[in-house]
């Protein structure tokens, strides 16, 4: 009865049902992504796939430079400011937004007169990197409101209408590898559309406010973060231009296949940390938790890892199965990713701290010192293990990063009397 009972009650808690939820829909979307890189694996070439690696590494830091990291805010604000306020922060934001992707448009145009080779890709990643950044202002709401069948329904359908098209394309009417970005472009826009007429009071409510004591605000905050994201996109992109260096593009389709894979690991943190951080950030405004802080973080370090060890396992196992056989030499590269990315959610987690206290300055300090050991790794381990070594340099960046943050909140607990 006692066991009945306390099943019963769990069903009942806010925060398991929305981590039920999450991760509902997390697991509809790895067996979407999975399928489409396998599908892709399949259908384009490892040259092909290294064209659409060097727009993904180039879609990791447009939506950050875009919006200066200032919808980092975003989230604290929900939670501080009256429902009055909170829209007048978003329409400032999003006025902040619209100023800076002008400019950033801007760089874009000027950037292709001298990568001319890469222009299609130049321009799609910025249109992309502004919808990212637009679906990242309605998620942080359905987030931190705790919508979490919206927030996964959504995300959901995103994907597998872009999935759909690119099948439509590139099967049914033979087209190359640029239509699978045109697919990602249409799905997205076509759901900000509805997110911000049909499903939330964004577009509703929304009107230009130029604020520039804001607008500095919001500049401030996240020059800093600029800094940290510029090494964070070293961190997770350096692999394919050091493959483009020391091999080729066909390395780096290999590495974008590899690494498309063991972001499965990266779509679970990413997911998990969504359920954590409001529950996290409330019981810090309350100055109290440090002890379920505490266990969220060993909880999620442990489980993480073993799920990395259990997929690398899985993957060893039957990955011929879904792969293409030319992407068959990239396996131990998705080994190393796969705990990489464990060490990366490790991290995220034990960052919500300094997130919370805006440490931005930190975060940076963290970020690039982690960065400079990933680049100092390779020029190392590159000659020793060759194609390896960028998988294998940034699980040891990772680590290292994984832990200093780790110590580093111990510290920010006693600092600010956290009980």
């Amino acid at each position: 009865m006692n066991t009945l009972r306390h099943i019963k009650n769990l069903f009942k808690n806010k925060f398991f049902i929305n981590f039920i939820n999450y991760y509902s829909f997390t697991l509809i979307n790895l067996i979407i992504g999975f399928y489409s890189i396998s599908y892709l694996s399949k259908i384009i070439s490892p040259e092909d796939y290294g064209m659409l690696g060097i727009f993904g590494s180039i879609l990791f830091f447009v939506p950050t430079i875009i919006s200066f990291s200032a919808n980092g805010l975003q989230s604290v604000e929900i939670v501080t400011k009256s429902k009055k306020d909170y829209i007048l922060f978003r329409n400032t934001l999003f006025s902040f937004l619209l100023c800076s992707s002008m400019v950033f448009f801007i760089i874009a145009i000027v950037s292709c007169f001298y990568f001319s080779d890469y222009v299609f890709i130049i321009i799609t990643a910025f249109f992309m990197g502004f919808a990212i950044v637009c679906t990242s202002i309605h998620n942080t709401e359905l987030i931190q409101n705790a919508k979490a069948t919206q927030f996964g329904f959504l995300s959901t359908v995103t994907l597998l209408v872009s999935f759909t098209l690119t099948v439509i394309f590139l099967s049914l009417f033979n087209l190359d590898w640029k239509y699978r970005i045109i697919s990602l472009l249409f799905a997205e826009y076509i759901y900000i559309i509805i997110r911000f007429s049909l499903i939330s009071d964004i577009w509703k409510n929304f009107h230009f406010h130029y604020d520039i004591n804001s607008f500095k605000i919001f500049i401030k905050y996240g020059s800093p973060l600029m800094v940290s994201a510029f090494a964070g996109f070293i961190m997770h992109n350096s692999d394919r231009y050091f493959n483009l260096t020391y091999f080729g593009l066909k390395e780096v389709g290999l590495y974008t296949a590899a690494a498309g894979i063991a972001s499965v690991i990266f779509t679970i943190n990413s997911n998990l940390i969504k359920v954590f951080y409001p529950y996290v950030f409330e019981l810090l405004s309350n100055r109290r938790g440090k002890v379920k802080i505490m266990k969220i973080i060993l909880f999620y370090s442990l489980l993480i890892l073993i799920i990395a060890g259990l997929f690398s396992l899985v993957i060893n196992n039957f990955g011929h199965l879904f792969l293409g056989e030319k992407y068959l030499s990239s396996l131990n590269v998705i080994y190393l990713l796969c705990f990489s990315n464990a060490f990366f959610g490790i991290y995220s987690v034990s960052c919500l701290l300094i997130d919370y206290f805006k440490l931005t300055k930190v975060k940076t300090v963290i970020v690039v010192s982690s960065c400079s050991i990933l680049i100092l790794c390779n020029y190392l381990l590159i000659p020793i293990v060759g194609f390896l070594g960028p998988a294998l340099s940034i699980l040891i960046s990772f680590i290292v990063m994984s832990g200093s943050t780790f110590f580093y909140s111990l510290k920010l607990f006693k600092e600010n009397n956290i009980i």
